[in-house]
């Protein structure tokens, strides 16, 4: 044994082992005279201490699953000595069983191989290696340098340059913003490259110029590289102008919609407001069965004529949230909602991140339809003479739901009843389940029907943001 440490300790390759952690535990002379690391600093230590960065954690990862699983690895490794220079080894770790053939110990050999040739090669390799990847991915792509209050380019992907239609040239000579940016001095562009050199991840959409003078939108990531101070950058830009001009678009039409919706209502609420007023003072007159048929059918043209604005307004996408307090905002729309003698069971302590004008708008058609379709429920006498239905609300692990205990809904109808005009009463407009999956979808949520446990109705809004 002596013999051994004897030629481990002359030889003159760095030869060192660790316990199954990584943990070194021995090092030989060479080993201090390559890493520059003594042996008392060394041991105790993990081996990761020599690590440059150079290498990911998925290549470490293969590594160690070699070792671990009872096999030698060889390779090159580019590590770090403890002044911070990289040097590149040739490295053999082998595995050392115990009689039990269990793994106790690793032992690692490095050779350097530092030769400038060598070393230029592998770089060159890693560098071809790089562009190929970079050129792989299909969005445009670039790495810049911060020199002084500029970008440099340093490399771009393909994408980027179909994308953007500047020549290599180009792109060498003349800063990114001054190439891509229509005002270089622009607050916006300044304020970007600021963040990223202090160290943050900038998501930010922008208007950018191409070569051929086409103004178009990206969504720019931009994230620091390296450690601080932070002297480069990586950026992707995502193209959006189709999706940007799609949906001003439908802003457009949207609002074209809701114009035209307060229009009609209003042309239709004046002879309908006069017709009512008729007939109060015909009731006054006289008395006729007919009255209450005729005030029943101004009633049901009222309610169209708000759920026909309620359901032009739905279709805007809801571009802020707050915290909303489910019980509360239910305890609102319970109060504007016709409810007979309904019962309301609130089980829910969630507070959730929505519109709170547009959930009470929810709430209140869910409570609704619950207490129409509640009245035509056989279950009980209770509901063919009054209307009688409890109408629970209570929390899921990414949402909510709306429960009744009415005649519930077949499953053959669930995908219909969010269509808008539908309808299973006679007194039913058919559109405030198709409201309620509007303003479902405008939040991103989603909606789904299943039975309630007493076998009525159950609305399960899911996909449910709590605040941040």
């Amino acid at each position: 044994m002596c013999a051994f440490r004897e030629a481990v300790e002359s030889a003159g390759h760095a030869i060192y082992w660790t316990d199954r952690s990584g943990e070194i535990e021995y090092v030989n002379d060479a080993f201090e005279t390559q890493t520059g690391y003594t042996a008392e600093e060394a041991v105790g230590n993990n081996a990761s201490i020599l690590q440059s960065g150079v290498h990911g954690a998925r290549f470490y990862k293969r590594l160690w699953d070699t070792i671990l699983g009872g096999n030698v690895w060889e390779g090159q490794l580019t590590n770090e000595r403890k002044n911070g220079e990289r040097y590149v080894v040739k490295q053999t770790i082998s595995p050392v069983t115990d009689t039990d053939g269990d793994i106790v110990r690793f032992v690692a050999v490095n050779q350097d191989i530092s030769d400038l040739r060598e070393v230029q090669e592998d770089l060159q390799q890693e560098c071809d290696r790089f562009a190929s990847l970079l050129n792989a991915v299909p969005v445009p792509l670039v790495i810049t340098a911060f020199d002084d209050a500029e970008l440099a380019v340093e490399r771009t992907n393909q994408a980027f340059k179909d994308t953007f239609g500047y020549t290599d040239r180009q792109l060498e000579t003349s800063p990114l913003d001054e190439l891509i940016v229509e005002d270089p001095e622009s607050g916006q562009a300044r304020r970007i490259n600021e963040r990223v050199k202090r160290g943050e991840r900038v998501r930010e959409e922008v208007t950018r110029r191409t070569a051929a003078g086409e103004q178009r939108t990206f969504l720019l990531t931009a994230t620091p590289l390296g450690s601080e101070p932070h002297e480069e950058s990586l950026a992707t830009y995502l193209d959006i102008t189709d999706r940007k001009q799609a949906q001003e678009e439908l802003e457009r039409r949207t609002q074209e919609l809701e114009d035209f919706a307060n229009v009609v209502s209003h042309d239709l609420r004046n002879p309908l407001n006069i017709a009512s007023g008729h007939v109060d003072l015909l009731a006054t007159e006289h008395e006729s069965p007919h009255i209450e048929t005729i005030r029943n059918a101004h009633e049901r043209m009222q309610e169209l004529i708000e759920n026909i604005l309620m359901l032009a307004r739905q279709g805007k996408a809801i571009d802020e949230t707050e915290p909303v307090e489910l019980a509360s905002c239910l305890e609102d729309s319970w109060a504007m909602v016709e409810t007979a003698d309904a019962t309301l069971d609130v089980r829910t302590t969630r507070t959730v991140s929505a519109d709170e004008s547009r959930l009470r708008q929810l709430f209140g058609n869910l409570v609704r339809n619950a207490v129409e379709h509640g009245s035509t429920s056989p279950d009980s006498q209770a509901r063919q003479d009054g209307g009688e239905v409890t109408i629970t609300v209570g929390d899921l692990d990414d949402g909510f739901y709306v429960a009744d205990d009415g005649p519930g809904i077949p499953a053959g109808e669930r995908e219909q009843v969010f269509e808008a005009g539908h309808t299973s009463t006679e007194s039913g407009t058919g559109f405030g389940l198709s409201i309620v999956a509007e303003i479902v979808e405008a939040h991103g949520w989603e909606i789904a029907i299943t039975d309630s446990e007493s076998g009525g109705a159950r609305f399960e809004i899911t996909g449910v943001a709590d605040p941040t």
